[in-house]
């Protein structure tokens, strides 16, 4: 992670979290049922994204204070 750019990081995890979301909730309000291997994967996807985003989010704030 220390050669990776917080704020690409941050980037990528906010994308995949929103990605992963609007599949979910765009098949739950349509009515279609995809597998639930599927669901399971963007969940984990979901679940890996987000600890990676607040981490990120904290690095990138703080850092702007000592400047």
């Amino acid at each position: 992670m220390k050669n990776v750019k917080p704020t690409k990081a941050w980037g990528i995890s906010l994308l995949v979290i929103g990605i992963c979301t609007l599949i979910i909730s765009i098949t739950s309000i349509i009515g279609t049922d995809i597998p639930d291997m599927l669901k399971r994967i963007l969940g984990v996807a979901e679940l890996v994204a987000l600890p990676v985003l607040a981490y990120t989010s904290v690095k990138m704030f703080t850092g702007r204070d000592k400047q």
